[in-house]
Order: C-alpha cells, then structure tokens, then sequence
C-alpha cells in the first residue's frame, strides 16, 4: 500500500488565489454544501439565547427556541429583507423583531405580527427560512444545502470523539484573527510545519520538530 506523499507537490496557480470568479465559485460548491462548525450548545445558555454566524454574505441566527430546541434561521426579515439583528450574540425575550416594519416572529420562526398589513396576507407563508442544523457531541453544525446528510460524519467521528467527553466541555476564550488573504493561503499555512521551526520554534519538538514537507509555486 502506496504511502501518500507531499514531497515534490506545487501549490496551486496563482489565479486561484485571486480571482474572483474562482473564489464566488467556491462558495457556491463548498462553503454552501459542506457541514460548518457554528458554535457550542453551551453558548445557548436558555430559551431565548442565540448567536450569529456569519460566513461570506450570510448572517444565521442560532437559537435556543420555546420548546428548548436549537434551531438556525437566515439573519432576514422575510418582508424587505432587512438583518434582523446585529449583535453577535445575546438573549431574545419571546420574539425576534425586524428594526425597519417591526415584523415580529416568536422563536420558532413563525410570523406572528406585521403591523398594517395583517388583514391582507397570510401570516403562515412567511416564517423565517430554516436552515440545516446538527447537534452533534455538543457542536453545532449548519448547512445551507437541504439535502445534506450528516449521519456519514457523525459515524466517522463518533468512536474517536466519544472519550473526551466533549458534549460537556464549554467555551473558554475565543480569538478571532482577520486575515487579508483568500481562505486557501491560510489553511495551506495551517496545514503545513515547513515553516515552524524559523518562525514558531516553541511550538517544534526540542526545536527541531517533526521533518516537514515543502511546497514550491509554479
């Protein structure tokens, strides 16, 4: 059995890191199909608590609803579109309502008041859009794909996962670095030591760490 290699591998043309159509192609067959990590359970400390994730164009609000169930809904009014709320996290009392008509929805997403207007629609065609939402050990998972199956992760990960009792575990500290560059330089960086021992030496093995691979550019 062939052991897989980096040796002699090349990163990717540099088009690939700038262009723009390429990149609106990524989100679209990634970011917007695969499973993202969203956040813990944890954060959601009682009916009414949420926080927003926000990736690409979209901001989702991740709750904890009136039945005591996490739900996910797209940051939007469904009237004019207008972002429901702006504060990264906090506490709802029983409804969610939009700043620009004051439409009200209560937590489970469903419309409940439209001021002006009540009379000439039907309130139950527009709730707040879902979207897909997994618990899984604690961490909570979106996608924007309807069709997507998280039971095949869920089997992988389940075994190797289940003794560090991580359904448990809370959030501590949370540090966010901004970075100016497209998304694949900072996880090619990530996944690769070649770099560690000049620039991060306390974090290799006795300053030599592990024998790492290099990649050169076209």
């Amino acid at each position: 059995m062939s052991t897989r290699t980096a040796s002699g591998a090349k990163t990717l043309p540099g088009k690939y890191y700038t262009s723009e159509e390429i990149f609106l192609l990524e989100s679209k067959n990634i970011f917007t199909k695969q499973w993202l990590y969203a956040g813990r359970i944890s954060q959601l400390k009682k009916v009414g608590s949420y926080f927003l994730f926000n990736i690409d164009n979209e901001s989702i609000i991740i709750l904890r609803d009136q039945n005591d169930e996490v739900k996910a809904y797209y940051n939007v009014c469904r009237h004019r579109g207008t972002r429901l709320c702006s504060d990264s996290e906090g506490e709802f009392s029983k409804t969610i309502q939009c700043p620009y008509h004051a439409w009200t929805y209560d937590l489970e997403g469903n419309l409940k008041g439209a001021p002006q207007v009540m009379d000439t629609i039907d309130i139950s065609k527009y709730p707040l859009r879902c979207v897909k939402l997994e618990n899984f050990h604690g961490m909570l998972f979106i996608n924007f794909d309807e069709n997507a199956v998280f039971e095949p992760i869920a089997a992988d990960l389940h075994t190797p996962l289940a003794p560090y009792d991580i359904a448990n575990t809370k959030v501590a500290h949370r540090q966010n670095y901004p970075i100016k560059s497209n998304w694949k330089l900072a996880v090619e960086n990530f996944c690769e030591c070649y770099h560690c021992i000049p620039a991060h030496p306390e974090f290799s093995v006795g300053h030599g760490g592990a024998r790492p691979s290099a990649q050169v550019a076209d």
